[in-house]
């Protein structure tokens, strides 16, 4: 959300506003010092800020499938019986209701 700057009419005080772009069109404040209206000043200027992606190392570009990136045996794990805690995961996670 950008910050406008709004201008009073009577005394040019001004005071930085986050607002978004279609509430500042209609927007009219108060100005603290004079009584004025104060309203949003053109827009002469604004800054993109942009962030560079940083060259991670080639050993931390691998994830796995089950989403780690060290070495780990979850492909070999083959459940061959229903999980015996599943009961105390739902219940913990809330997903079943138990009484």
């Amino acid at each position: 959300m950008p910050i406008y700057d709004f201008v009073c009419s009577e005394c040019n005080a001004s005071r930085p506003v986050l607002v978004d772009y279609e509430a500042k069109e209609g927007l009219e404040l108060i100005c603290v010092h004079c009584g004025g209206v104060m309203r949003a000043a053109p827009v002469a200027m604004f800054t993109v800020i942009s962030s560079t992606t940083v060259e991670q190392p080639a050993d931390q570009k691998k994830v796995k499938p089950c989403g780690h990136t060290h070495h780990c045996r979850c492909a070999a794990i083959k459940q061959k019986a229903p999980n015996p805690f599943q009961k105390q995961i739902d219940k913990a996670l809330g997903n079943i209701l138990y009484n």
